[in-house]
């Protein structure tokens, strides 16, 4: 890969085409460049270290509520790990509705209405607060305009640390119930997997937490 082909796609580029982001990581990932030097060059910016726990933790693979968006992600998955993908998922749409809205967002995940009746969130990071070595989140609900985004975390893992715990604790106080029995009531295995699944994530934050202080 020539030094003239990554100048090129890097002038193409722009986060308003997957497509053309793709093309610039997989060629920065032929000069040998690592999942942080490829986010850093796509976005101008130093990405958190729980980005690349997340990816390093198998991301798809990892049962975390949440819905993960293509950029940042796809971008951090090099070739031999099967990234990035070609052709984006449906978080998509999403992804550059905001991103017309207010360039400085970058959403990360989406994550599931907590009861019934409300909406998913959209969690993201802001180019301005990574430009200033910060990790900080904003959420706004999936249909909300971009100006709704409000500050509501140091970080995504503690925001899905959150999501998990409150998940525990709503399955643990329906099973409760006396109301809790037949079809689609809470049983120990749904728990036992909540409780799972929140230990995944503080396993994360701990690995988070050991890199940044190597």
């Amino acid at each position: 890969m020539t030094r003239e082909v990554v100048d090129r796609l890097r002038a193409e580029a722009s986060r308003e085409d997957y497509a053309s982001m793709t093309r610039l990581a997989r060629a920065l990932y032929e000069t040998g460049l690592g999942p942080r030097e490829v986010l850093r060059d796509c976005y101008g910016v130093a990405f958190p270290e729980e980005v690349f726990v997340l990816v390093d933790g198998g991301l798809w693979r990892l049962d975390l509520r949440a819905r993960f968006t293509n950029q940042p992600w796809q971008l951090a998955l090099p070739p031999d790990r099967g990234g990035p993908a070609a052709v984006p998922n449906s978080m998509a749409a999403t992804e550059q509705r905001l991103l017309a809205e207010d360039p400085d967002l970058i959403p990360l995940v989406r994550v599931p209405a907590a009861a019934f009746g409300k909406e998913d969130r959209i969690v993201c990071y802001r180019l301005g607060e990574l430009r200033a070595g910060r990790s900080t989140v904003f959420r706004l609900f999936e249909t909300s305009d971009a100006d709704e985004a409000l500050c509501c975390g140091e970080s995504l893992l503690e925001i899905l640390h959150d999501e998990h715990a409150n998940a525990v604790r709503r399955l643990e106080e329906q099973q409760r119930k006396p109301s809790n029995w037949g079809a689609g009531s809470v049983d120990d295995e749904e728990v036992e997997q909540a409780y799972e699944s929140l230990e995944r994530v503080r396993d994360l934050q701990r690995e988070a937490a050991g890199r940044q202080g190597d």
